[in-house]
């Protein structure tokens, strides 16, 4: 590949964004006009479009509608006469034949066993009359390669280079990335989903605005790139980014291979991320070139001859692999998109998700040992640990005129010289010459990699267990983190210090509870819990779903107390932070401003694609094995797509039949929220009052009238004393129009458990908490979870549930409320008070609550040691890192508030 090619355009200029920057006023498109849109309201977001796309117009969301629930749909008789007459599981002959051959493919089943069951079944095991059509494997095999057309094959390629005077052969499949994007675009449900152009939007509560990223298409860069595109002539110009996925992983234990997988950033998160139509495709594996010796046997230039080989190699191949996107990213290509529009459509790439390891082979950069590491910048070794420092960027125009100066250098002492002076190996960089894409600028921060298993689960976790090791408290802090309150989607670990964590989520789990187990067992003012807590806060800031400048501000102060915090752990303990992955942290908040929110970069979306590997690896001779696999991935995407166009058609068929009497009585019953599975748990005898409200209470335990029901529970169960008369109380307290007398019946019904939904903080999207009041819970003990509730006064309120009761008046009105302990705000503080420590302490005495005012679940952690000043006390930590919703409301408690 030249390196100053004449027929192309010179690179774009480096992104540069203004931290600095005021959106403009925002200007209403007429459809927008005040005559149809009389009164805005009082919470929205409005979305600009870009000024090259002209046909788009301003858009509101409102974000103050209720939310209103929708219950599953049933099945009808009558749309497996449609599916049969239609046949969208074609070239499959029935329904049934589908079907089976999807749980064979994802069940990874082998030939013979299909030969025998589709003989069995076809035979005498139903005397002839199954639904199934498939007679043997042969049959089975036959009909599943055909539903590969119109899937992307697989080609074969061969790349080859010279180590050591010996020319080393590597051969490897790959699909052409093209073809995979064309299939996108072209497809009509895609094409009502897909962002064409970028747009900018604005978070506006009551007169206040400000900026709001969130997906790529509402960032800066894809900005820029249209503005640099041409307008219409005749066609609209659009920029299509990707986003490259570059992980090694085990297959077995001695077996490691790259997968690489490639992902549409024009797509939503949920479509893309996911393995169906939309979503990333494989694209094949990056070559495994084995070190043919030990590194520690070899001199140090005998190393970097290798490592020099190895990026040859892996260029060559993504060279071949994306060469057919080279000359598209330049002059377009007319397609007539999936909406019946014609587009000249750019390829290009936006984000690269790699571990460091992956990132130095793909930039052709020196490894962590060099002197400049940073893949986006050139930042020395020694300024590893400045994390608010700005760093010269590496930028392809500038990179490739470093190795044209190398070249042209005197000498091979000068030119190392200029090498090493930029951490580069002599090698082209195959993306160099593509338009709108930067190699450098392309990697992206990690969540998995450079937090959770990075600066976490490799520097503060080991050092958190050395220092307990020498003071002896292994064993009472996994006492402390056994009694963790359990939590739904939060690991409940008994064993932290006796089992070794590799998985990402496990260390984030430990990071979001660990602060509240150690704080009392740590000296006081321990900078580890400091600077453990600050990191906490920076991740689970970088991990929300939306981004407003108030949040970013906020994200800045979290970025410098962490630097500060580890400076004091550097001065105490001697932890050296000059690695990469902390400096990282330098570049997050370019790239959120760049690319949107950094789960859009996060390496966790195709961590589940290693295990998919390793269930094909098992299948293949583990010989050859790339080629075998491949096969296997053509028959999982032919299955999987034939099973969205599947289910497409019966959410059709759904929506024609919603407004029968049979689908109305199933989503009704839908909402009860039932533990089926379980036998011996009745179903509920009084309705809810309305199915729209934002809570659904489930698990019936009993039912009676109110004079009775204290009788069922024990004496000395401070909860239910007086029951009968505190109920009414509390009920003519508000209610007075029902007008209660001592001789009315009050039906009650009690339940364990309660679905709560609300709107999060975050994006502002529908979510949901499960809790539970249940007196031994799987025979786990007492489980009585608690609640954020509304307050006249400002700041969180929280209370514990301990019964969940439905009441029916003899109006026949259904109230629910719940008995719970109430929690007041706390003065002590533990040993060590972080930023935004919060202390509650739960009160004796029991009331009622309205499930009116119950805002969402919460999560209380005793304090443990029990604090010797108060050893009777019932003190509890606010846990405020549950998600990304909790960790703002916290936020909006304390002097960081951000909408």
């Amino acid at each position: 590949m030249d390196l100053d090619p004449a027929d192309i355009n010179p690179d774009p200029l480096p992104v540069v964004v203004d931290l600095d920057f005021e959106p403009p006023a925002v200007a209403l498109s007429p459809n927008l006009a005040s005559d149809e849109y009389p009164k805005l309201p009082a919470i929205y977001i409005i979305t600009e479009p870009h000024p090259n796309d002209l046909s788009a117009a301003c858009e509101i969301l409102s974000l103050c509608d209720p939310i209103h629930r929708q219950g599953d749909l049933a099945e009808h008789k009558r749309v497996e006469n449609l599916i049969d007459a239609s046949r969208p599981f074609a070239p499959w002959r029935t329904l049934s034949d589908f079907e089976y051959t999807e749980t064979a493919v994802k069940g990874l089943l082998k030939p013979k066993f299909i030969d025998i069951q589709l003989k069995g079944m076809t035979g005498s095991w139903l005397g002839g009359n199954g639904s199934i059509t498939m007679k043997d494997y042969r049959d089975y095999r036959r009909v599943l390669t055909q539903s590969h057309v119109g899937g992307v094959q697989f080609h074969k390629a061969t790349v080859q280079a010279t180590l050591w005077g010996v020319e080393k052969k590597y051969t490897f499949f790959y699909r052409d990335p093209w073809e995979w994007i064309h299939s996108l675009v072209t497809d009509p449900a895609l094409a009502r989903v897909t962002a064409w152009k970028s747009r900018r939007m604005f978070y506006c509560e009551d007169g206040h605005r400000e900026r709001f990223i969130a997906e790529p298409w509402t960032a800066e860069r894809w900005y820029e790139v249209d503005t640099e595109l041409p307008l219409p002539n005749p066609y609209p110009n659009c920029w299509l980014p990707l986003h490259i996925w570059l992980d090694k992983g085990l297959v077995t234990k001695h077996v490691k291979m790259f997968p690489i997988v490639l992902r549409p950033l024009w797509l939503p998160s949920e479509i893309r991320n996911a393995s169906g139509n939309g979503g990333g495709v494989f694209l094949g594996f990056m070559v495994t070139v084995k070190d043919p010796g030990n590194p520690r046997d070899r001199s140090e230039k005998a190393n970097y001859e290798f490592a020099q080989f190895k990026r040859e190699i892996y260029q060559q191949v993504l060279d071949i692999m994306f060469s057919s996107l080279y000359g598209r990213s330049w002059r377009g290509e007319v397609v007539t998109c999936g909406d019946g529009i014609s587009r000249v459509l750019y390829p290009g790439f936006l984000i690269e998700s790699l571990d460091f390891e992956e990132a130095w082979n793909f930039t052709c950069c020196r490894s962590g040992r060099a002197k400049f590491p940073c893949p986006r910048c050139l930042v020395s070794q020694e300024m590893l640990h400045y994390l608010q420092r700005n760093f010269k960027l590496r930028t392809s125009s500038d990179m490739r005129a470093v190795i044209n100066r190398a070249r042209n250098a005197p000498n091979a002492t000068q030119k190392e010289k200029i090498l090493m002076e930029h951490g580069l190996h002599d090698i082209v960089h195959f993306m160099w010459n593509f338009r709108f894409s930067d190699p450098y600028q392309a990697v992206s921060y990690d969540l998995l990699h450079f937090d959770e298993s990075g600066k976490w689960g490799h520097h503060l976790w080991p050092l958190i267990l050395e220092q307990l090791e020498e003071m002896r408290l292994l064993t009472e802090m996994t006492k402390i983190m056994g009694q963790f309150p359990r939590w739904r989607n939060l690991k409940h670990i008994n064993d932290l210090a006796t089992k070794d964590f590799t998985d990402g989520q496990t260390h984030l789990d430990i990071l979001k509870c660990i602060v509240f187990v150690l704080v009392q067992l740590l000296p006081a003012e321990c900078p580890l819990i400091h600077c453990t807590r600050t990191l906490l806060q920076f991740r689970m800031m970088g991990g929300l779903r939306g981004m407003l400048d108030s949040r970013i501000e906020v994200f800045k102060k979290f970025i410098g107390s962490y630097e500060y915090w580890c400076k004091k752990v550097t001065e105490v303990y001697g932890k050296n932070f000059c690695f990469p992955k902390q400096h990282f942290v330098a570049h997050a908040v370019q790239d959120i401003l760049c690319k949107g929110v950094m789960r859009n970069a996060t390496t966790r979306t195709g961590e589940g694609f290693h295990q998919e590997i390793a269930q094909h690896y098992g299948k293949t001779n583990c010989r050859e094995a790339e080629g075998q696999i491949t096969a296997e991935d053509e028959d999982q995407e032919a299955v999987a797509r034939t099973r969205l166009i599947v289910n497409d058609f019966f959410q059709h068929l759904k929506s024609e039949g919603a407004d029968d009497d049979e689908t109305k009585n199933a989503q009704n019953e839908a909402t009860q929220f039932q533990q089926k599975s379980n036998p011996h748990i009745p179903k509920s005898k009084l309705p809810p009052a309305s199915p729209n409200h934002h809570w659904i209470f489930g698990s019936v335990l009993r039912y009676g009238d109110s004079r009775t029901f204290g009788d069922l529970h024990a004496d000395d169960d401070p909860a239910y004393d007086s029951f009968d008369h505190r109920l009414r109380d509390f009920l003519h307290s508000q209610f007075p129009e029902e007008y209660l007398t001592g001789e009315d019946t009050i039906q009650i019904e009690i339940f364990r458990c309660v679905r709560i939904t609300f709107q999060s903080k975050d994006d502002w999207t529908e979510c949901e908490d499960i809790l539970r009041c249940n007196k031994n819970w799987f025979n786990c003990g007492a489980r009585y979870d608690c609640v954020l509730f509304n307050q006249d006064e400002p700041g969180l309120a929280c209370a514990r549930l301990r019964s969940l009761i439905r009441c029916k008046l003899p109006s026949s009105r259904i109230v629910d409320l719940a008995i719970v302990q109430a929690m007041r705000k706390s003065k002590w503080r533990p040993r060590t008070a972080w930023d935004g420590c919060t202390v509650f302490d739960e009160e004796k005495n029991f009331s009622f609550l309205l499930m009116e005012y119950v805002i969402r679940g919460a999560l209380l952690v005793p304090v443990r040691p029990s604090p010797p000043s108060r050893p009777h006390s019932r003190l509890h930590f606010f846990v405020d890192v549950l998600d990304g919703d909790m960790f703002l409301r916290a936020l909006n408690a304390t002097t960081h508030v951000c909408f």
